[in-house]
């Protein structure tokens, strides 16, 4: 199986995460979302253009990055979607909620920051601290509570969580959280993580460069 993905997309770091956590062997291809070229070479395996996506053997795909954990939970172990039929929904849940309240609002933060002031948006600015205050106060409570986002182990909403964190380090610091920050040193000092971290750091060195020029 190949997977598509860019290394510093938070749903493409995700896949990765579950994919490491699990020593899955597998061919990939980056896609260079900012270049032209290659986001139209990509469109032509997939459509939509989005990443991450898993091509099977046989040439299936397989979009979406919780669809994708979820279809290679069975072939390795630690599973990471477990549990009865309501601590299964639970995950997912939480899953859901780092990906759509977290991920996407630390990632319009970041870019958003990119612009000069002149071509921000306020109105989506504000919505993403919003979302971020209102998930760091949820978060917060849950953490002080038990050491990963859905009990004493490492889940699928953890691989969730962790790419979101990442980046909201320097655009929205919980520094002041401290259920947070020490769910996110566990997180730091997990192989899997530290590897997605790693490969991402040269990409967004040229993009931070590039973007102060």
């Amino acid at each position: 199986m190949k997977l598509y993905y860019n290394p510093i997309s938070t749903y493409s770091q995700k896949v990765l995460i579950a994919m490491y956590e699990k020593g899955l062997d597998f061919d990939s291809e980056i896609v260079n979302l900012m270049d032209a070229d290659s986001r139209a070479q990509y469109r032509e395996v997939y459509p939509l253009g989005k990443v991450p996506c898993l091509q099977l053997e046989d040439g299936h795909l397989i979009p979406e990055s919780s669809i994708i954990v979820e279809y290679i939970d069975p072939m390795a172990k630690p599973t990471l979607i477990k549990g009865d039929a309501d601590e299964r929904r639970r995950i997912r849940f939480k899953d859901r909620v780092f990906d759509l309240y977290l991920n996407d609002a630390v990632v319009t933060l970041l870019f958003q920051g990119m612009k000069p002031e002149s071509e921000q948006d306020p109105e989506r600015i504000e919505k993403a601290k919003f979302h971020i205050a209102t998930m760091y106060s949820f978060m917060e409570n849950e953490f002080g509570q038990q050491p990963y986002a859905n009990g004493e182990e490492f889940l699928m909403s953890d691989c969730s969580a962790a790419p979101g964190l990442f980046y909201a380090e320097q655009v929205a610091p919980f520094t002041e959280h401290k259920n947070i920050s020490a769910y996110w040193e566990r997180l730091k000092a997990r192989p899997s993580i530290a590897r997605t971290h790693e490969e991402a750091a040269p990409i967004l060195a040229s993009l931070f460069a590039r973007d102060a020029a």
